[in-house]
C-alpha cells in the first residue's frame, strides 16, 4: 500500500449543496452537477466533507438539538430522521462524484465516531486512510452522533474538515460557502459587504467581533465558530481559504493554487 500523501479537505457547504429553506429537504442539483466537474482538477489525495444544509439542519432543530434544555429522549428520538435525511444527501454527492469520474465512498460519523460533551472522543482513521490510499476519494458528512455526557450531539462538517487536517497533515482546507469569504458586515444588514481578504493576528480579534451566527437554520454555530475551529490549524503548513463556492471556477482555481477571491487564514 503506498504511503499516503498530504491531502486536500474540501467543505462543501450545506447552503450551497441544498436548497436550505425548502422543506422536505431538496438538493441543489445545478450546484452539485459542476461542483463536482470542478473536483475533477483535484490530483492530489481528496476529502470532501458536506455541510448539512437542509437535511441536516431542519431535522436537528426540530427534535431539540441546539437547544440547551433538549431531554436526552427527543434528542435520541431525532437520530433516526437526521440519520435518514444525510444518508440521502451522501448517496446523491456519491453518485454524482462517481458520475464525473472520481471514485468515491461516503462514511457516516454516526457509525464510528463517538462524542463527549459535544467534542469528539473517538474518531477511528484507519479505513479512511487505506481508502485514500487505494486512489479513491472520502465523503463524510456532518451528523448526529451518541455523546457519553449528552446522550446524542451533531458533530459538524467544519469540526470534522479541521479534525481531519490536523490528524492527517492535509496541505489545504478550502471551506465552500454561499459568501465570498468572512465579511466585514452581515450581508442581510448590508448587501455590499466586503469579504476580508486575509486573517491574520493582527485582525482576528475585530473580525470575531463583526461575525455571527448563519441568519438560516443553523445549529451548529454560523460563521464565527467555523473561524475559530480553523484558527486550531494555525500553527500548522496548511492552506486555509473561505471561499464562494456559489461561484464557478472558484473551487478550481483552489485547487490549481491560483489567485482567487477569498478570505485566507494565515497565522505562521
Amino acid at each position: 500500500m503506498p504511503q499516503l500523501d498530504s491531502p486536500i479537505i474540501i467543505k462543501l457547504g450545506g447552503s450551497v449543496i441544498t436548497f436550505k429553506g425548502s422543506s422536505p429537504p431538496r438538493v441543489n442539483d445545478e450546484h452539485l452537477s459542476r461542483i463536482a466537474e470542478e473536483l475533477t482538477v483535484c490530483n492530489s489525495p481528496l476529502i470532501v466533507v458536506l455541510g448539512g444544509g437542509a437535511h441536516g439542519h431542519q431535522a436537528a432543530h426540530k427534535h431539540g438539538f441546539g437547544t440547551p434544555n433538549s431531554s436526552p429522549e427527543e434528542l435520541l428520538a431525532g437520530i433516526p430522521d437526521i440519520r435518514h435525511n444525510m444518508s440521502l444527501l451522501a448517496s446523491r454527492v456519491e453518485s454524482e462524484m462517481n458520475h464525473q469520474g472520481i471514485p468515491s465512498v461516503v462514511f457516516s460519523p454516526f457509525t464510528f465516531v463517538t462524542l463527549q460533551d459535544s467534542f469528539i472522543d473517538e474518531f477511528p482513521l484507519g479505513i479512511i486512510k487505506k481508502t485514500l490510499e487505494t486512489g479513491t476519494a472520502v465523503i463524510i458528512h456532518g451528523d448526529v452522533c451518541f455523546d457519553r455526557t449528552k446522550a446524542a450531539s451533531i458533530l459538524s462538517g467544519d469540526t470534522i474538515a479541521v479534525h481531519l487536517a490536523e490528524k492527517l497533515a492535509a496541505k489545504a482546507v478550502l471551506i465552500g460557502t454561499n459568501v465570498d469569504g468572512v465579511l466585514e458586515e452581515n450581508p442581510q444588514t448590508n448587501p455590499n459587504a466586503r469579504y476580508i481578504p486575509l486573517i491574520n493576528r493582527a485582525n482576528i480579534n475585530q473580525v470575531l467581533t463583526h461575525t455571527g451566527p448563519s441568519s438560516d437554520t443553523d445549529v451548529t454555530g454560523g460563521m464565527t465558530k467555523k473561524i475559530s475551529e480553523l484558527l486550531e490549524l494555525s500553527n500548522q503548513n496548511v492552506d486555509i481559504a473561505i471561499f464562494n463556492l456559489t461561484v464557478p471556477g472558484r473551487l478550481t482555481d483552489l485547487i490549481k493554487e491560483k489567485p482567487t477571491i477569498c478570505t485566507r487564514i494565515h497565522f505562521s
